[in-house]
């Protein structure tokens, strides 16, 4: 805690240590790992799509995911019966 009280302020501020932040040039291992796993020809693919393309994807993948649910489910009640 401070030695000041609420009305008084200190005559110097602490002194300002950027070289104690992270940079945007200084690479963060975790993201690196990451990074190695990631197919960016398909990131950059789907950036050029318009938004409505990217819409359009979105809605076609959740339709897809919706179509095997029920089998997942059943699945699951057939594994615990």
């Amino acid at each position: 805690m401070n030695s000041h009280s609420p009305d008084e302020l200190p005559e110097q501020a602490a002194p300002y240590r950027a070289e104690l932040l992270p940079t945007a040039d200084a690479p963060d291992p975790v993201l690196e790992v990451f990074k190695r796993d990631i197919d960016f020809s398909l990131v950059e693919k789907n950036l050029r799509l318009s938004t409505d393309e990217r819409a359009q994807q979105l809605v076609n993948a959740t339709r897809f995911i919706a179509r095997f649910r029920p089998l997942v489910a059943e699945e699951d009640q057939t594994a615990s019966s």
